[in-house]
């Protein structure tokens, strides 16, 4: 993913590492979306500090952190049923890939205009059949989630859709707060007129990753290096913090998931944990 308060150089690592993540995760597609960049970043990331979470009892793997949200947000996305469905910030995400394919569902990608040429080089790595397929079902739009025609344009890539999920799966957490306010606002105002449509984020707040102890300062410097950045944006102080931040943005209510409600959706999030919060919210 990348984000226009610095440069996709800065955020774009990101995109890569977690592409990586995903094709080991074995998930639909992703194998043909991962990077060598990605490869090197992963275990150069492993070398700068992750590795402490694996003898760190009761602390997730970054592997298990990204897990733990991309199947939450699956569970959820399978359960509204959308009829369109959007990624912001999407990087090189392979779900709508998947659900163009396999559920033949609209799709659309999201991003900054490099990290949808990334993607686009990405998707010519699919076998043929599959991209001619695809061509039908999805769309990469090179757009500023931050600029303020976003909503409008938003709303454009909406139209005729009824049931519309939008995601932003780790998006926000770079962001600082003018920034959240930013595209909840956006994403609120795009939805207006649809109360079949969702929202879905991970969030973070400062009580959560408390509780996961001494090694979310060694991930977060970890992060930094990877990023490039001098600092890391600070999370919401709690979960009713976001929830005002949803609701002052124009959302009409919000829930944060809880994994042993899903489980059953997707097994494979049995045993996972994560200080991160998928949250849905609507607009009635």
């Amino acid at each position: 993913m990348t984000v226009s308060d610095g440069s996709t150089a800065r955020i774009g690592p990101t995109a890569h590492y977690t592409a990586y993540v995903w094709s080991r995760l074995r998930l639909p597609y992703a194998s043909y979306l991962a990077t060598p960049t990605g490869a090197a970043l992963y275990w150069g990331f492993f070398a700068l500090g992750e590795w402490t979470t694996r003898v760190l009892p009761g602390v997730p793997t970054m592997r298990e952190f990204l897990a733990y949200r991309h199947l939450l947000i699956d569970a959820l996305v399978e359960d509204l049923a959308p009829d369109r469905l959007v990624e912001l910030g999407a990087g090189l995400t392979p779900r709508t890939v998947e659900w163009a394919l396999d559920r033949d569902i609209a799709t659309v990608d999201i991003d900054l205009p490099a990290m949808i040429e990334v993607k686009r080089r990405a998707i010519g790595r699919l076998p043929a059949a599959m991209q001619a397929r695809l061509a039908a079902r999805h769309r990469l739009l090179a757009l500023d989630v931050l600029a303020p025609q976003f909503s409008a344009q938003l709303a454009d890539a909406l139209a005729g859709a009824q049931r519309p999920v939008i995601i932003a799966e780790g998006l926000v957490s770079y962001f600082d707060p003018a920034a959240r306010a930013s595209l909840f606002s956006a994403v609120a105002r795009a939805l207006e007129g649809r109360p079949h449509a969702a929202f879905i984020v991970d969030l973070h707040t400062a009580v959560a990753q408390n509780q996961v102890g001494p090694a979310t300062k060694v991930l977060r410097s970890a992060i930094r290096v990877l990023t490039r950045r001098r600092h890391a944006l600070g999370p919401f102080a709690d979960a009713a913090e976001y929830e005002r931040a949803l609701l002052d943005a124009g959302f009409s209510g919000c829930r944060t998931l809880d994994r042993a409600d899903w489980v059953h959706a997707r097994p494979g999030l049995a045993g996972l944990h994560s200080p991160a919060q998928v949250v849905h919210a609507w607009v009635e």
